[in-house]
């Protein structure tokens, strides 16, 4: 079993790592907006009538489908990969995919403003194409299920481990393997987390255990589950106290 350690930041690290991450996001996508809204009117994004509202620049839309799409599909990825989703594989492709674009988008930008090269037929129709692969793309991982896959389809953590008792059952095939951390042992190594300073995650629970980060994501909806079947119980054991009370004072 490893040991955590908790890591006091000095003052100016955590002001750096709290507010420079989204300063520095903030300004890569400021600098960003000029050479791909430039790319959107090379391909003929510039000014489009829209019904009752007149004559807009959608050009300047091209900026949230390329730097602002990249950005949420590596959030997206991350939260995907820590939580198992079943999107999480064009989640990452997708983030790689978004961070490639962006990239291209600039360099062509830059690249046609310095007389490097002109436009054609070809970036033209890759530039068109862009909005809609985009919205294609967050329409797909956005049709990922609101609970997680471990809290669905976990039934036992003992199974994860490939325990005795998996082998002997009907029907299930399985090797013997380690037995299954008790209810108890899985708490004391949840207030060890607690009390060393650290985030009680999958990656650090499974440390602390010794197990995989997708067996310790079972355990931990395991303690989740018992700690609410014990809340409903004793909200269950109080409610006919409170009513009796409450007949007694009428």
């Amino acid at each position: 079993m490893s040991n955590t350690v908790a890591i006091d930041l000095p003052g100016y690290a955590k002001v750096v790592y709290r507010y420079g991450r989204p300063v520095v996001l903030i300004v890569a996508l400021l600098m960003s907006i000029p050479g791909e809204v430039h790319l959107a009117e090379v391909a003929g994004w510039d000014h489009v009538q829209v019904w009752a509202l007149g004559t807009l620049n959608v050009a300047w839309g091209m900026p949230v489908c390329v730097s602002v799409y990249a950005a949420c599909s590596a959030v997206i990825a991350d939260v995907a990969k820590r939580l198992s989703l079943p999107n999480r594989k064009s989640a990452v492709a997708g983030a790689v995919a978004a961070l490639a674009l962006a990239l291209t988008a600039q360099d062509v930008s830059h690249w046609i403003k310095a007389d490097y090269m002109g436009t054609s037929w070809v970036l033209v129709g890759a530039v068109s194409s862009i909005p809609p692969l985009v919205a294609f793309h967050m329409l797909h991982m956005a049709a990922a299920p609101e609970s997680t896959e471990s809290v669905v389809e976990i039934e036992d953590p003992a199974d994860e481990e490939g325990g005795d008792d998996v082998a002997k059952r009907p029907g299930r095939k399985g090797k013997p393997g380690r037995p299954g951390l008790s209810e108890a042992e899985v708490k004391k190594a949840i207030e060890n987390l607690k009390t060393a300073g650290t985030e009680v995650t999958p990656e650090n629970l499974g440390q602390i255990l010794n197990r995989a980060p997708r067996t310790a994501r079972r355990y931990l909806a395991m303690i989740e589950r018992a700690e609410r079947k014990a809340r409903a119980e004793q909200k269950a054991a109080t409610e006919p106290q409170q009513s009796g009370a409450l007949q007694l004072s009428i």
